[in-house]
């Protein structure tokens, strides 16, 4: 079974990328917060893009830099899906890393937040309009990765 590991060369995605392979899959990553996905057909597809920043108070973030976490975490995942989705496998899997428990706050990463969000909404459209394939979220958790270098680096804000 082959898998595709879209993302930012994230800490989780080569975590998932070893294991696979141990489990005997075949496994091609996509490095960098890349659109594209590698030709051939595929059964799952991991998407494993992120990023915290920027991190601060909602209107204390640059619009500019607000938006660029956003396009991350949500535009960047779905557009990924949308350029492999014609090589999927019949009753392929998608995988979304999600983010932070959406029951709770989490005040100073509202781009982080509101992107993985939209991803949580998508899925469960996807899995709607596309019965037979599958769409899920990862929800990680609290790991200390790269990613985190970004809420030690933002200090008090964070």
């Amino acid at each position: 079974m082959r898998c595709l590991i879209a993302g930012s060369g994230s800490e989780i995605a080569r975590q998932l990328h070893l294991r696979l392979l141990n489990d005997g899959w075949e496994v091609d990553g996509v490095p960098g917060h890349s659109v594209m996905t590698p030709a051939g057909e595929w059964d799952l597809l991991i998407l494993a893009h992120g990023q915290l920043s920027p991190i601060g108070k909602f209107f204390e973030c640059p619009a500019s830099e607000w938006v660029g976490g956003m396009m991350v975490n949500s535009i960047y995942p779905l557009s990924c899906l949308r350029a492999a989705w014609p090589n999927r496998k019949a009753g392929a899997t998608v995988v979304f890393v999600g983010g932070p428990n959406m029951m709770r706050t989490s005040p100073t990463y509202s781009a982080y937040r509101a992107g993985k969000a939209v991803l949580e909404a998508m899925a469960g459209t996807l899995e709607a309009e596309y019965p037979g394939h599958k769409f899920k979220i990862l929800h990680p958790g609290i790991v200390n990765t790269r990613i985190h270098q970004q809420t030690l680096a933002a200090g008090h804000k964070a």
